[in-house]
């Protein structure tokens, strides 16, 4: 029973952890982030970064990114913007491998060597889990337009689930956005 508490305990611990999202970000140190207050999406059809994804997961995505940067008080332009947005999105097939290694320990036993109630070794097992999953790493950009340069990148990582509902994908969606743009703009 305790064999059985443990494992489940464990296994809750590992899923906790793969619902995390991991971020990291980049900027340019130079750069004066609070002469930014408004943004619009950079034109990816004269050249721009393409952002790889669906046309409903593009609306997902740009959704969730322009409620985020209003909520943190940037407001949305048409035109003569000062600061620039773009995202990418990359996929990659992984695979987890877990062992686990249980060993038998002493036990009772029989046999010539003891007489009835000799504790011998009782042979342990391994048990490797092998799963294949997809991994999706979402890039938020920032340009400044009268430099052209790239000034922040943020970057979120995540476990893309085999099988969800558009709902469940508008929350991944926002947390990813959440997560990223936590760190933006850098204190």
């Amino acid at each position: 029973m305790y064999f059985k508490t443990t494992i489940t305990a464990i296994m809750m611990v590992g899923l906790a952890a793969c619902s995390s999202v991991k971020t990291s970000s980049d900027y340019e140190k130079t750069t004066d982030f609070t002469q930014y207050k408004n943004f619009t999406w950079i034109d990816t059809s004269a050249g721009g970064i393409s952002k790889m994804a669906t046309p409903m997961m593009d609306t997902r995505i740009r959704n969730s990114i322009e409620q985020q940067l209003v909520s943190q008080g940037y407001q949305k332009t048409d035109a003569g913007s000062d600061l620039y947005v773009n995202y990418s999105v990359l996929t990659e097939d992984k695979v987890d491998i877990t062992t686990h290694n249980l060993y038998g320990g002493y036990g009772a036993g029989w046999g010539w060597r003891g007489g009835y109630g000799y504790r011998g070794v009782q042979p342990g097992f391994t048990d490797v889990d092998v799963r294949e999953y997809k991994s999706g790493t979402l890039l938020i950009d920032f340009i400044d337009p009268a430099s052209n340069k790239l000034i922040w990148r943020g970057m979120g990582s995540k476990r893309i689930p085999s099988s969800t509902t558009p709902e469940k994908l508008d929350k991944l969606v926002n947390t990813v956005v959440e997560s990223i743009l936590n760190n933006f703009p850098p204190q």
